[in-house]
């Protein structure tokens, strides 16, 4: 049997479709009702600004704010993270769990379906809704109100970063959608903050490492007080010689090696993606067991 025989025995293009329609029949109204609820609130508190701001006395024509950028970012960040953590969420519902895992399909299909939607699909869906909205609420403010918070542009770089980052952090909660059995969005959070105080504080070591050539420890004040007692007083840092900002400034070791540091950093975590995309396959597959 060769590789591309055995791949086509556990992806089957009819099946991966009928699993697409049978997420999007299940879930669609959900889908709808929040998108309404998002596009409202969004509609709204647009609306209270551009009326603020004409009450305030702004020329008509003015244009302030984002392009709605921070409401973009919320939709695709929060909301996503939201979703990816509720991907798997039948699974662990008793019957449900037992329906959904002899459905016909494989585990790398079943696996494949929810990755798309919850990252390729999810950021597609944002996109759209968050441009029909701004283009919406913008046209409503400036005909009401006679200012707007300027259109929303989904062909901008920031945009494309947006959604790299966003699919890097998806990967995370769809790990915990399948790991945990319960509140699988705060039991990832909270592990993802954990993870990150305990890099925080390896970095803090190694920095201190660092720069200690660079310090000398000073203690003021030690020694016998009177009738007795021993007078205590505070240890201080100098830098010897160099200020810290000098020690990173361009063109400096530091500056190179931080600039390294960074480069190593981004790439460990963009690897974390695939990583958690595949630590989550294998364990559907012992679910399914």
């Amino acid at each position: 049997m060769t590789a591309a025989t055995g791949l086509a025995s556990h992806v089957s293009p009819r099946r991966v479709g009928q699993l697409f329609l049978r997420e999007i029949a299940h879930g669609y109204r959900g889908l709808l009702i929040a998108a309404a609820a998002v596009a409202g609130s969004v509609v709204v508190v647009a609306a209270i600004g551009a009326l603020g701001r004409n009450m305030g006395g702004a020329p008509e024509g003015t244009v302030v704010g984002d392009g709605y950028w921070f409401y973009f970012q919320a939709l695709l960040f929060l909301g996503g993270c939201i979703v990816a953590s509720m991907a798997f969420r039948e699974l662990w519902h008793g019957g449900g769990g037992i329906a959904y895992l002899t459905l016909p399909g494989s585990s790398l299909e079943k696996f494949a379906v929810k990755l798309l939607l919850t990252s390729v699909g999810y950021s597609a869906g944002a996109l759209v809704l968050i441009c029909a909205t701004a283009a919406a609420s913008e046209a409503l403010d400036r005909l009401v109100f006679g200012v707007g918070h300027g259109f929303f542009n989904p062909f901008t770089p920031a945009v494309g970063q947006a959604v790299v980052r966003y699919v890097v952090i998806q990967s995370f909660f769809l790990l915990g959608s399948v790991w945990f059995h319960k509140l699988a969005f705060i039991k990832t959070a909270l592990s993802i903050m954990v993870i990150g105080v305990c890099l925080g504080i390896l970095a803090g070591i190694a920095f201190r490492i660092g720069i200690g050539p660079h310090l000398t420890a000073m203690g003021t004040g030690f020694g016998p007080g009177g009738s007795g007692t021993m007078r205590f007083g505070r240890w201080s840092f100098q830098m010897n010689g160099t200020g810290l900002q000098d020690l990173f400034k361009p063109g400096s070791t530091g500056y190179a090696g931080m600039q390294t540091f960074k480069v190593v950093a981004e790439g460990v975590v963009i690897a974390l993606a695939p990583a958690s995309w595949v630590a989550a396959y294998y364990r559907l597959r012992e679910a399914e067991v």
